[in-house]
């Protein structure tokens, strides 16, 4: 089978990693297309994937004529390669050339608040994945599945928490840390959104550190002030170090639903999280994190949980209902492929 993935974020580099190493050791050949954003080439690179980039991350007015840009170049690369099925997240640049190419594709999301995104794209998907809980109907070619993006790389199968590999970065996975996380704000669904104000992103890790030892990690250069508190570790070591941690906290509800998955507690300071299915379920139903339009009530959460944890029995007892009834990524995602090309 010829496959074309298109990644336009690092978290989609994660995403189809597992899938990508699946296809590649039975035989298939995979293209790789991708956006040059962030550390999404660092990660493809660590991986020992080969990519052909389509594009470079633009802002503002530019984003249309990057997307008219990756349209051209996206479908003259479909023309050659021939792939029997595109996959993308968000399906922003693949779904409507491979559409008028002929070329089956799936689309996935797991954010409601890509509105503009969707609009575009989901009518020329063949097949639209989401979790179940999405919250949102886009007809027919809608199907759910019960999962996270993040247990596609966070299953068992795929991921075992290494303290050595934590120890060997410079962090002690047996002495209690939380992780800060601070994001770009300036993807299209970002916009007119907020997390922390810059004072309480300091106030957060300068109490937050008084109380326990902080790694932060973030999208943009911290202050001077925040600069001691940077996490000494490889992203590709990320999720191992996010794994020992006693809380996660910051702007992304992407790590935070990581954590949860982990077992790991969080508190998420974001103006749209909460407007999403995932966030909704894992704050309302396991009470593995909590969502704040106001920054300053995530700092004060933040704190709250730092001095009155949870047991460890409790939270592994939350992550353990979380994990039961999931399915494995992979496997649903093949079932949709065979269930796509059979139809055409």
């Amino acid at each position: 089978m010829r496959i074309l993935v298109d990644i336009l974020h690092p978290k989609q580099a994660h995403f189809f990693r597992p899938l990508i190493v699946r296809w590649q050791a039975r035989g298939d050949t995979v293209q790789i297309v991708t956006r040059d954003k962030d550390i999404t080439h660092l990660l493809l690179r660590r991986f020992g994937f080969s990519y052909r980039c389509l594009s470079r991350q633009q802002r503002g007015a530019g984003l249309v004529a990057e997307l008219l840009l990756r349209w051209g170049r996206m479908a003259r690369l479909l023309r050659r390669f021939r792939p029997d099925v595109a996959l993308s997240v968000t399906g922003i640049s693949t779904a409507l050339p491979a559409r008028l190419l002929g070329i089956p594709n799936i689309a996935f999301t797991d954010t409601e608040t890509a509105v503009l995104s969707n609009r575009i794209a989901f009518p020329f998907a063949d097949r639209i994945l989401t979790p179940a809980w999405f919250v949102g109907d886009f007809g027919p070619r809608h199907h759910r599945y019960r999962g996270f993006h993040e247990w596609a790389y966070l299953h068992p199968a795929e991921f075992q928490p290494d303290p050595d590999r934590v120890r060997a970065a410079g962090i002690n996975p047996d002495e209690p840390y939380a992780v800060v996380r601070f994001v770009r704000w300036n993807a299209v669904h970002d916009r007119g959104e907020l997390g922390l104000h810059p004072a309480d992103a300091v106030t957060l890790v300068q109490e937050l550190a008084r109380r326990m030892r902080v790694y932060l990690t973030s999208e943009v250069p911290p202050p001077p002030a925040l600069q001691p508190y940077l996490s000494p570790a490889p992203v590709e070591l990320m999720h191992h170090v996010l794994a020992f941690a006693r809380l996660l906290t910051g702007e992304s509800p992407s790590m935070g639903t990581e954590a949860a998955l982990l077992g790991v507690p969080s508190v998420v300071a974001s103006t749209w999280a909460g407007r999403c299915g995932n966030m909704q379920v894992l704050e309302r139903e396991f009470g593995l994190m909590q969502v704040f339009r106001r920054g300053s009530d995530a700092v004060q959460a933040t704190l709250a949980l730092a001095e009155n944890p949870p047991s460890a029995a409790a939270i592994a007892a939350r992550r353990a209902a979380l994990v039961q009834d999931l399915e494995y990524i992979p496997d649903v995602v093949e079932r949709h492929l065979r269930e796509v090309l059979h139809e055409r």
